[in-house]
């Protein structure tokens, strides 16, 4: 069984590359979709910590 901090660390990378994609690109749908791998990772987060608490 995965840890918790293996968890994080996957969220923190998606947070991580759909923040470099919300702000370097000028397309709008390119940015949406970098917000929505924001909020996944956030998501992630959640699943997680209630998960292993």
């Amino acid at each position: 069984m995965t840890p918790l901090s293996g968890y994080l660390l996957v969220s923190a990378l998606l947070f991580c590359i759909g923040l470099a994609g919300a702000l370097t690109r000028r397309n709008a749908i390119m940015v949406l979709i970098g917000i929505e791998l924001m909020l996944n990772a956030a998501n992630l987060n959640f699943i997680a910590f209630w998960r292993f608490s």
